[in-house]
């Protein structure tokens, strides 16, 4: 139905609106061939509701390869301005990231795949006229050169649905290596509309970055910046003695002048 669906925004993919106003950090959600930006609406919103800026790069066009939109999604990224960023890529749009030249790339602290693709699909063979299409053909020059990319980031976390209709054989969505989290739901777009999805997912994210959010988070972040001080750990002054106990607890330092003074003063009377 998600499908049927889709074919009404074909022709008009509706852009959604950027969110700059987030503490945590930046988002930049890279979307599938062929699926709408509006598609992404409930993921980006719940992105928004846990403290992060979120941007949302479209790779809906197929007629472009996916040389084209890693050198458009680094233009954009270069136009948001964005530092230490976070990108979650749905579908083929994670090939894109593995394309990302080097000035892009360094603006990027951590990569998230949903279901990407990194060794292709079977089930468009039959269209190697399309270069996004092509650039999927399993042993594509695309992928061959570009699929171990991924590990350039600093931080990289593929999530695998334990079942794709689009990716044939479905093995060819792993990435390999241990690395791959495994999702219990199936499916492709069912990855964008699932709360459990959503919630291990920003797990994730909220482990790379934490935000103080409460006094007892603030004292678990560890030592406080040179010049603010924890609410969880307030200051206490010190106890000022009296001044009565203070003269008669005077350093012997002090006891010692005060009797070569006393003395002084002796001498000159006599």
């Amino acid at each position: 139905m998600l499908l049927l669906l889709q074919l009404v925004f074909v022709f008009l993919p509706i852009p959604l609106p950027s969110y700059r106003r987030g503490r945590r950090g930046t988002v930049i959600i890279v979307t599938d061939i062929l699926t709408s930006p509006l598609f992404y609406f409930l993921l980006a919103r719940r992105l928004k509701k846990n403290g992060y800026s979120v941007f949302v790069h479209s790779c809906y066009n197929p007629l472009k390869g996916f040389r084209v939109h890693a050198r458009t999604l680094s233009a954009n990224l270069e136009k948001w301005n964005v530092r230490q960023a976070t990108l979650l890529c749905h579908g083929s749009g994670g090939l894109a990231s593995l394309g990302l030249p080097d000035p892009g790339r360094q603006r990027i602290q951590y990569l998230v795949t949903l279901g990407a693709p990194f060794h292709g699909t079977t089930l468009l063979n039959w269209l190697p006229f399309i270069p996004a299409f092509h650039d999927l053909t399993p042993g594509s020059e695309y992928l061959l050169i570009n699929r171990m990319n991924a590990l350039l980031f600093p931080s990289f976390s593929p999530f695998v649905p334990w079942r794709d209709e689009w990716i044939v054989p479905s093995g060819l969505a792993r990435f390999g290596q241990g690395r791959d989290l495994i999702l219990d739901w199936p499916g492709r777009l069912n990855l964008l509309f699932s709360a459990d999805v959503g919630d291990t997912v920003l797990e994730h994210l909220n482990r790379e970055h934490p935000y103080p959010v409460t006094a007892t988070h603030m004292a678990q972040q560890g030592p406080q910046p040179e010049g603010i001080v924890s609410r969880s750990a307030p200051v206490r002054p010190a106890a000022v003695p009296a001044a009565g106990a203070r003269a008669k607890k005077a350093p012997p330092r002090q006891k010692a002048q005060k009797k070569s003074a006393k003395k002084a003063s002796k001498k000159r009377r006599r």
